[in-house]
């Protein structure tokens, strides 16, 4: 091993500026607003081509090759696809509005089921899509398999995780990433994944033991609270009931910032082992990823989101109080309170992108190794096909980020 790859932060890094990628997302949100939405397929692809050129892998950066007009045109074909869907529930509800709750549940259930589906096709055609249009010193990456069959490990896996009240969420981890890695390549190199669920298992266990023993001890404590709920739930008080479902759920509701952290911790932990597991041909890798950094960037992250938030909510309101002061209608009093919170929400896209994940993506190139990086070199470019158009149900709802 040479000194660069026995020295972690060496490997790659990330050398994009904040204030550069900040004025062109702006910017790209300014020309979305302009055409109704349409310049986003455009504005995402520049700004990934930012992300890839300026993170450098063995000092040559990455390539992004899609395009504004692949991405556009996947979505077209997805809300092809999904409209029927979205219109058979629409019209199911409708048929089944005077029919007992239980039918409304069951159609509810259905359709969540088969929407959670759909997710996961929109996942594998995503991935396969950014790592057909991804290179590294003109060399391709490339996703093969199918997206049904994902979905169906995936699905299955995600039943089996909610029937074990979360239990089995490493090996759903274990199963999905490991699908992904089994048919993805590097040119003619092969990338493979053998992580351990049951090492995994034993970590998660810090996440869901606490809150299940905190839960099921707020449950054996409050039984009675299931019969008040039923009772107030009959005769249709929703103060009584609200106070019952209260009492059941405050306990829980305490430990979730316990929760929150080691789940943070946990996904660290995972991306860590996740990495270690991964090999390219003969090269393999190394994570430093540290828990604390990641605590602190969504920390700040937190703590900027809430500022803005209360200094959008109090002008919202001074507006509001301004407008009916003025003796001004609802309707004009109701914009002035939408627009800001509107813009609100506009610009938080980007500044997850500038506190969040650009930091963190910064990190974990500066806290990775590389072994055995000479074998990337004979990796020669892949013949194999790539999709034309982009990442279509991705889009369509809103799967991933940049």
């Amino acid at each position: 091993m040479t000194p660069m790859q026995e020295a972690p932060g060496q490997a790659a890094r990330f050398d994009g500026r904040g204030g550069a990628l900040g004025a062109l997302m702006l910017r790209n949100l300014l020309f979305s607003i302009l055409t109704f939405g349409i310049y986003r397929f455009w504005g995402r692809t520049h700004v990934r081509r930012f992300v890839w050129r300026h993170t450098t892998v063995l000092d040559d950066a990455l390539e992004y090759l899609g395009t504004g007009g692949e991405l556009f045109i996947g979505f077209l074909i997805a809300v092809a696809v999904l409209l029927p869907v979205f219109a058979a529930y629409s019209m199911l509800q409708f048929l089944f509005a005077d029919d007992p709750g239980y039918a409304l549940l069951v159609l509810e259930v259905l359709y969540y089921l088969v929407l959670f589906f759909l997710i996961q096709i929109a996942i594998h055609r995503m991935r396969r899509y950014r790592l057909t249009r991804a290179a590294w010193r003109g060399v391709r990456f490339g996703l093969g398999g199918s997206s049904l069959a994902y979905a169906r490990v995936a699905f299955g896996y995600g039943l089996l995780t909610a029937a074990t009240l979360g239990f089995a969420y490493p090996w759903m981890r274990v199963a999905t990433l490991k699908y992904f890695a089994s048919h993805a390549y590097f040119g003619t190199a092969r990338i493979a994944l053998a992580p351990n669920a049951g090492w995994l298992f034993r970590r998660w266990l810090a996440v869901v033991a606490p809150l299940m023993v905190v839960t099921g001890l707020s449950i054996a404590v409050n039984l009675e609270q299931f019969g008040d709920i039923q009772y107030f739930m009959e005769q249709e008080d929703n103060r009584g009931l609200g106070e019952a479902i209260l009492r059941l759920v405050i306990l829980p509701l305490l430990i979730c910032p316990i929760t929150i952290l080691t789940w943070i911790w946990y996904r660290v932990v995972e991306f860590r082992h996740m990495t270690g597991c991964l090999t390219i041909g003969d090269t393999g890798f190394v994570s430093g990823a540290r828990p604390k950094y990641v605590f602190w960037r969504i920390l700040i992250f937190v703590l900027a989101m809430v500022s803005i938030g209360a200094l959008v909510g109090a002008f919202a309101a001074s507006m509001a109080t301004g407008f009916a002061k003025t003796g001004a209608g609802p309707s004009t009093i109701a914009v002035a309170v939408i627009v800001p919170l509107a813009v609100f929400v506009l610009f938080a896209g980007i500044v997850r992108t500038l506190l969040l994940d650009i930091p963190l993506l910064a990190h974990a190139c500066e806290t990775l190794d590389i072994s055995n990086a000479e074998a990337l070199e004979e990796a020669a470019q892949s013949s194999a096909a790539v999709p034309s158009y982009g990442e279509g149900t991705a889009e369509a709802l809103d799967v991933g980020g940049f």
